[in-house]
């Protein structure tokens, strides 16, 4: 009897300390458009929580962000958004408080080109960017990339996003630049529609690029905790273990032939210093 009683006590007690620990997780809102949950950023994330003892407890915000603009004015004004994650850049970083970890490794800035497959050979010629500036590249009107590009010197001509493949092989431009995943797969998507379309086998352009977390600019505690889960996992493996295992990375690396590519370095100058400055180690090498 005396056994049952003391377990009894034992069982309570735990279970109160563990009601009490989950009543004491703060809930943070993320955005919660765009099936975020299936994204590196959002496992990225719940990892950098688990290793820190789930302090906090993630939950949809009640309404949904379209775009980057809108998440960072919610985020700024305090209405229902208490973290992003998203591509890093000085508007943002003036706004928010960055934590300087990249969620992608950097594997947003390796760029794979989309071209007129009948074109191959002539893109096979480049050898550096004096090469690349004899081509006129696409991109997406407003884009962010816009800029990145015209500053190393590129010629750029913008349009509408829909209508980018097809005037990259009907000749009203040479090449459209992509993140490594996103060429193959919207190669993939596109080509029934737009014959012809290609991923161009033998150059990779490079600029500062990555995605990052952002949260309120007083909210220190939060970005100080997500950098040291994030900081564990490294260590642990578990981080790396994580972004190997991501379906876009697999793409992005087992179709890139990144060895094999004429490596093409440009500035990105939106790129904000502080997350330019985090740990050397954190950044993927294409060459490694």
């Amino acid at each position: 009897m005396i056994v049952r009683a003391l377990f009894f006590i034992i069982a309570t007690a735990f279970t109160v300390v563990t009601a009490a620990h989950a009543q004491e997780a703060k809930a943070i809102y993320y955005n919660s458009s765009g099936n975020k949950e299936k994204t590196l950023g959002f496992k990225a994330l719940q990892l950098a929580f688990e290793k820190i003892g789930n302090p906090y407890v993630l939950k949809p915000s009640t309404i949904g962000f379209n775009t980057t603009n809108a998440m960072i004015e919610a985020l700024t004004n305090g209405d229902k958004l208490d973290i992003l994650w998203a591509s890093a850049s000085n508007k943002a970083s003036e706004k928010l408080l960055a934590v300087p970890f990249p969620i992608d490794r950097g594997l947003l800035g390796m760029r794979i080109l989309l071209i007129d497959g009948a074109r191959q050979n002539e893109f096979s010629q480049v050898k550096n960017l004096d090469d690349l500036k004899k081509f006129v590249a696409l991109q997406g009107l407003g884009w962010a990339d816009v800029d990145v590009l015209r500053k190393s010197g590129l010629t750029v001509r913008t349009g509408s996003p829909k209508n980018l493949y097809k005037m990259t092989v009907g000749g009203r431009g040479d090449h459209f630049a992509r993140g490594a995943f996103e060429a193959f797969n919207e190669q993939s998507r596109e080509v029934a529609n737009v014959p012809g379309l290609a991923v161009e086998k033998t150059i990779l352009l490079q600029y500062e690029s990555s995605n990052t977390f952002y949260v309120k600019k007083n909210n220190t505690k939060l970005r100080d905790d997500i950098l040291r889960g994030l900081e564990i996992a490294w260590k642990d493996g578990s981080y790396n273990a994580l972004f190997f295992d991501d379906a876009d990375v697999k793409t992005a690396l087992s179709k890139g032939d990144f060895k094999n590519r004429t490596l093409i370095k440009i500035n990105n100058p939106n790129f904000p210093t502080d997350l330019a400055k985090a740990d050397a180690r954190y950044w993927y090498d294409p060459k490694q």
